[in-house]
């Protein structure tokens, strides 16, 4: 089960926060607040279903330490071909790795995923590289991370669930 109350509640405060606000510079600041919160979301919650798959297949403690310290801990960012697929292969194997893109692409869901990831880390790394001193950023509302969520949540659930279900094999 993917937990996703917490990041649902802290996006909707802060698009309240934004609207509600007269000033620039704290508008400013709740949009580069929510792609934070929305980042990293997203990348603990990958780093779950990976954990959680692990924990319910792995039989030895070697192999449950040899997946957070090899797989997940040395992966940064939330690109699907640069950090999920490679967590997914390292656990599954290619085999079973492809045979699950085949039932997110049979539900539309693959190509949606990886362009959705693609436009949130465009607008994070945006916000990561940028200042206010001097001049004037726009940033996407909390409303448009809140639309993001809505978009890769359902992957994200299908993901976790297909593995849960082991339905890919």
């Amino acid at each position: 089960m993917i937990a996703k109350t917490y990041i649902e509640s802290t996006l909707k405060e802060l698009d309240k926060l934004y609207n509600s606000s007269f000033s620039q510079k704290k508008t400013i600041y709740f949009s580069k607040l929510a792609i934070i919160e929305l980042s990293g979301w997203i990348e603990e919650t990958i780093d779950d279903i990976i954990i959680r798959h692990a924990n319910r297949n792995l039989k030895e403690s070697k192999n449950k330490k040899h997946c957070k310290e090899k797989i997940i801990r040395p992966n940064y960012g939330f690109q699907y071909d640069k950090n999920i697929r490679p967590m997914l292969i390292n656990l599954l194997g290619l085999i079973d790795v492809e045979k699950l893109e085949k039932k997110l692409e049979k539900k539309f869901q693959l190509e949606l995923f990886k362009q959705n990831l693609k436009n949130i880390i465009e607008i994070r790394n945006r916000a990561a590289h940028t200042y206010l001193k001097g001049v004037t950023r726009t940033f996407d509302s909390p409303s448009i991370m809140i639309n993001s969520f809505n978009n890769i949540i359902p992957v994200l659930e299908n993901i976790d669930k297909e593995l849960r279900d082991k339905k890919y094999k």
